[in-house]
């Protein structure tokens, strides 16, 4: 336990993944439980624009990921975090006051602009200030956070909207407001010097695409499974609903407690499995991953009782735990020190293509062949992930080095 809790005491790495946890509370607050309510209540917004405004705050978000990460390589994280989620905070006020669809629509906009720098700034931030040995264990510790923070804000922010609306959103404000002034206290060491990194000459900005364009070539064999691997999970997103309420029969309530159940498991687990990628290896634990996903996600699809399918999606919830941490160190072993905002930022938006296009196919296997189509597409997917990561030579996992045995 100790040496789980022990990197936690870095300043930096508390700050950075407070700040993360407070914006995604906020974000999934917003866009799980809000928005949908305001467009059934007094706001009087019709579902098409809810969905519009979610969609382009996820288009801003991701978009601009690049070339915010790009930024905060120049310019550093606390310029690049303050700034962002300050303008988050306007896009918030703009939803809360909105009197037309368009200011709703903007207003999301605005929010998905601020929050782009966050996890290129976070993840550089904390893998940065990690030592070799411990990456993995850093992952761990960023989506640990992200799925604390992203679970809890729908579920707590409804006891606030019970109150009012206009107290909901106060409270997301000055959340936003917070990680940003915390993020006013990061302080990260950088491998080149201020001038270097903030020259706006022809010849330094030349120079930095240069760089760029050279590393992301040495890394293009990491492309596919980075769009792959989310496209799996996108497949999964618009049917998982209505097949546990369809084919299980599963009630809301019995939906949620299985959420907290899922969700638990991989708090618990990421960290733990973060630890052990650390110590013993990323590829065990990247491919055993994927193959216990893939054999999971087919038990699940063949289940007609609720139990048997709970237990096999919890198992899911271990998988990722052996995903997340394992395949993030790999990404982020293959990158530069200096342009780890950068590259994190270019990583996150092919992954987010291939969340955003999984869906398109998840919804028409349904339609097409059956409810169950979707597990089994995702299930060959991810299987066939695994099964190459026995045997790809990985840029991450080329450069892998097991850390000496250090003393807890």
């Amino acid at each position: 336990m100790k040496i789980l809790i022990q990197p936690l005491l870095k300043p930096t790495m508390l700050t950075s993944l407070v700040s993360l946890m407070l914006v995604e509370f906020v974000r999934n607050a917003l866009i799980i439980s809000l928005l949908p309510n305001i467009g059934v209540g007094a706001g009087g917004l019709s579902p098409a624009i809810i969905g519009i405004a979610i969609s382009v705050h996820y288009f801003f978000d991701n978009i601009l990921r690049t070339p915010m990460g790009m930024f905060v390589d120049r310019y550093g994280h606390r310029i690049a975090l303050s700034l962002g989620l300050i303008v988050a905070a306007v896009g918030l006020v703009l939803i809360l006051r909105a009197d037309t669809d368009l200011t709703v629509i903007l207003g999301g906009g605005l929010f998905g602009i601020g929050a782009s720098p966050l996890w290129p700034a976070v993840i550089s931030t904390v893998t940065s200030s990690s030592p070799d040995g411990e990456k993995a264990s850093a992952m761990g510790y960023i989506y640990t956070a992200w799925l604390i923070g992203g679970g809890a804000g729908p579920v707590l922010i409804n006891f606030v909207y019970i109150y009012s609306m206009q107290a909901a959103f106060i409270v997301l404000v000055s959340m936003v407001l917070l990680a940003g002034l915390l993020t006013l206290t990061i302080r990260v060491k950088h491998s080149t010097t201020q001038h270097e990194r903030r020259s706006l000459s022809p010849h330094a900005i030349r120079r930095y695409f240069v760089e760029m364009f050279h590393h992301l070539k040495g890394v293009r064999i990491l492309f596919p499974g980075m769009f792959v691997q989310t496209f799996a999970i996108g497949v999964l997103i618009p049917i998982l609903t209505p097949y546990a309420r369809v084919v299980l029969g599963i009630s809301p309530q019995v939906q949620s407690l299985a959420i907290v159940l899922i969700g638990g498991a991989a708090v618990i687990l990421l960290p733990i499995m973060g630890r052990l990628v650390d110590r013993v290896g990323a590829r065990p634990f990247l491919s055993g991953g994927f193959l216990l996903c893939s054999a999971m996600l087919v038990l699940f699809a063949l289940q007609r009782a609720i139990v048997p399918a709970v237990f096999f999606m919890i198992m899911l919830g271990v998988s990722y735990a052996m995903i997340l941490p394992s395949w993030n160190s790999v990404l982020d072993r293959s990158i530069p020190h200096d342009k780890r905002g950068a590259m994190w930022g270019m990583f996150m938006t092919i992954e987010g293509l291939g969340t955003a296009t999984g869906p398109l196919f998840g919804g028409h296997l349904w339609d097409s062949f059956s409810p169950q189509a979707p597990f089994y597409l995702s299930a060959i997917v991810v299987g066939t992930m695994g099964l190459l990561y026995l045997f790809l030579k990985l840029p991450g996992l080329q450069r892998y080095l097991r850390p000496t045995t250090k003393a807890s």
